[in-house]
């Protein structure tokens, strides 16, 4: 009777000088890395941050859901207005924000949805350099369905500000708020914003503007 064949296991020569290899260049890439810290962002620069969500107009009108409509979709799902019962496509909007005349950004954002009938949600971040500036944020529809003879709608906030080393100003949007701006002071916890300096500007206010 012969005995079991017992399979060697051990690595072989060229698989351990392989691993060995494989050690040494990645023990060579972090040594060289730590030759090139990472340099962490300037805690003396400033920020401009936008945020917005913005339900838009209708790209072009739809039919609006009859009653009976309304009473068979699910209750979390009704309109809560008779504005909202219609359906379609919501126009795009756009955004603006200008500093001393010069466009630091100017986008256009689609609405959210699968039929795109949804709110449009949006956040950007500018760096800047501190000082005293003119700022200008625009937030308008884009191009709507004009039949009834409206202007797309549109909100604007125009002011002289001053960004300090650290500071972050933010501008915000509500439905009914409008454009609102507030500055976060550099010392300030996380979390915390400060509300002693802010201005708003709603639609009824900005259409003189327009």
């Amino acid at each position: 009777m012969t005995a079991p064949a017992v399979e060697d296991r051990r690595p072989r020569p060229g698989r351990l000088a392989g691993f060995a290899l494989l050690l040494g260049a990645v023990s060579w890439g972090l040594g060289a890395l730590a030759a090139y810290p990472w340099a962490a962002s300037d805690q003396e620069a400033a920020m401009i941050r936008v945020a917005f969500k913005h339900v838009a107009a209708f790209e072009h009108a739809g039919p609006a859901r009859s009653m009976e409509e309304i009473e068979k979709l699910p209750r979390h799902m009704r309109p809560t207005s008779p504005e909202r019962a219609q359906t379609g496509r919501r126009t795009d909007t756009v955004l603006r924000v200008e500093l001393d005349g010069r466009v630091l950004l100017e986008r256009r954002y689609s609405p959210g949805g699968l039929r795109r009938d949804g709110p449009t949600f949006a956040y950007e971040e500018l760096a800047v350099r501190p000082g005293r500036y003119r700022l200008g944020v625009t937030l308008a529809d884009g191009s709507a369905d004009s039949a009834a003879g409206a202007a797309p709608r549109r909100w604007q906030l125009d002011e002289e500000v001053t960004i300090a080393p650290g500071q972050a100003l933010l501008v915000e949007f509500s439905e009914d708020t409008g454009l609102i701006r507030r500055v976060r002071p550099a010392a300030a916890p996380a979390g915390s914003v400060a509300m002693s300096s802010s201005q708003r500007c709603t639609f009824s206010a900005c259409s003189d503007r327009i």
